[in-house]
């Protein structure tokens, strides 16, 4: 049974955003930290606090955030930092891949380094 497409749905949900993405490569056994700018359309809303509430309990006190995307590729994995138009570092520490309901979901923490 095909997943329904939600892709129009989320489209009132979510604004244009611009973020630098920043990634991190080993180059001749050092690590490269090298920022992108892209644009996407997002929605960023807080998980709700039963959600946190079942996290690791070291875990509960970051910020957590749920962030769904348009976007027909994947544009984060685990670990990826991405730097908000406010200069906010947000750091991933899950992707759900729902590009055949016409998003992903990400679970994205504000970065405290």
């Amino acid at each position: 049974m095909p997943v329904p497409y939600l892709g129009n749905v989320t489209k009132g949900w979510s604004r244009k955003t611009s973020i630098k993405v920043e990634t991190q490569s080993v180059i001749d056994h050092e690590v490269v930290t090298s920022e992108k700018d892209k644009e996407y359309q997002a929605n960023f809303q807080p998980v709700p606090a039963a959600k946190v509430d079942r996290k690791p309990e070291s875990q509960r006190t970051w910020k957590w955030w749920s962030v769904i995307v348009r976007d027909k590729t994947v544009l984060f994995k685990t670990d990826d930092i991405f730097i908000d138009a406010y200069s906010q570092r947000f750091k991933v520490q899950s992707a759900s891949d729902w590009r055949k309901s016409g998003f992903t979901k990400y679970e994205v923490i504000e970065d405290f380094t």
